[in-house]
């Protein structure tokens, strides 16, 4: 719940008066879980033994402000700050640098204007990661959960929270296609915004996501593509487009928080230094390893589908259900790499104490094969940075969740 800070401003110029608010609020996510990464075929020496840990979970303090301009129009800021209650740094688990806990505005900031129907967004936003009603088990429910962390491994996606961006964003007054999206923007790193002096400042990403809710059905088509400008072999030398597909249905009624849903979605990496060997780095949320040299090159594509089960028992009581899939990789040619492939599958019991607050248990593990390590890395939760290829990853928690 919202606490508001500030109310009431006028405008002596006319008759009528606008409202403006400031609001503080936001979420403290912990857990106490176990974490292990065992049975890697690159050697024991790759492995991860259990350790009990606490863990932050995406916690956040938001800070909002918001004018009522009249004639149903409004303009305003927001401004998401990531914060680790854990360990009161900008770092996760495996103590590497967790860039959405580091500034002001790290996980999402935006200034805007609109109204019912439609605002124009321009800053650091939420895009790729979000799934809306399909799938709210990391989100909501239990800090993380495994289909959002094969979704954003494989060949990877430009980023799931971009910088630099303008957003048409669709709200209520859009009726089922509330929630949908387009943006662009220019690539905050050497290749865009902040080349150098003489050189190619190319560098630009664009997307959009069409949302659909009608009665008990849900739908979502995701896209995202990026062009790189850069040449020289590297991680930002790729171009990059992404697809993804979504479809639910709550079968206990439009009204009901229980629903079934499956995803699917195809990647596809191009690198612009010309590298033929597919190589793939594990070093955070958005790639996987396909051999023990973690350079991030060559040219490749990935797949996979998933389904997600939140079945509302009652008595404030929600069990969650998933299951994904991970297809093999492929080279530039199409041709399937072995053993780049992997399953995953989270369980969990979620019991509400009140609108606020809820505690939950959960369990996640990805099997990777042979060639490849996906891991639990989405929100820096994993305890490694990186883990062997073929390793299994097993998380067991018991956590809290706390909306202020």
């Amino acid at each position: 719940m919202k606490k508001t800070l500030v109310a009431l401003a006028a405008l002596a110029a006319t008759a009528s008066f606008a409202q403006s608010f400031v609001t503080l609020s936001g979420r403290a996510s912990m857990d106490v879980s176990t974490y292990e990464a065992t049975g890697s075929t690159i050697g024991a020496t790759n492995d991860y033994r259990s350790r009990v840990r606490v863990a932050d979970t995406s916690s956040r303090i938001t800070f909002a402000a918001q004018e009522d301009l009249g004639a149903g129009s409004r303009a305003g800021v927001y401004c998401e700050t990531g914060i680790n209650i854990d360990n009161a740094k900008a770092t996760g688990q495996a103590d590497n640098a967790n860039a959405n806990t580091s500034e002001w505005c790290s996980r999402e900031g935006r200034l805007y204007y609109g109204n019912n129907t439609a605002e124009i967004r321009l800053g650091r936003q939420n895009v790729w990661w979000t799934q809306g009603a399909l799938n709210q088990v990391g989100s909501r429910h239990m800090g993380s959960d495994s289909i959002t962390n094969l979704q954003n491994g494989g060949v990877g996606v430009y980023g799931v929270r971009l910088e630099n961006m303008v957003m048409v964003n669709f709200n209520s007054g859009l009726g089922a296609f509330a929630g949908s999206q387009v943006y662009a923007g220019r690539m905050g790193t050497t290749t865009g915004e902040g080349a150098a002096a003489n050189t190619n400042t190319n560098g630009q990403y664009a997307g959009g996501k069409l949302m659909y809710t009608a009665g008990q059905i849900v739908g979502m088509v995701d896209y995202q593509t990026s062009h790189n400008s850069a040449t020289a072999t590297g991680v930002s030398s790729f171009d990059r487009s992404a697809t993804k597909l979504g479809l639910g249905y709550k079968y206990a009624g439009a009204a009901s928080s229980s629903i079934v849903s499956a995803q699917v979605w195809n990647k596809k990496r191009t690198d612009l230094s010309g590298v033929a060997t597919l190589k793939l780095s594990g070093g955070g949320a958005q790639t996987a390893v396909l051999s023990t040299d973690t350079a991030n090159t060559g040219s490749g594509k990935d797949s996979g589908y998933a389904f997600n089960v939140e079945h509302d028992l009652g008595a404030n009581r929600m069990l969650v259900a998933q299951y994904g899939k991970a297809n093999n990789l492929k080279n530039a040619s199409g041709a399937e790499q072995d053993g780049t492939g992997a399953t995953a599958y989270t369980i969990g019991f979620r019991q509400a104490l009140s609108k606020r607050t809820h505690v939950y248990a959960a369990y996640h593990t990805i099997k990777n094969d042979a060639n490849i390590n996906y891991n639990m890395s989405g929100g820096n939760y994993a305890s490694a940075a990186a883990v062997g290829n073929g390793a299994q990853v097993k998380i067991m928690a018991l956590g809290m969740q706390h909306d202020f």
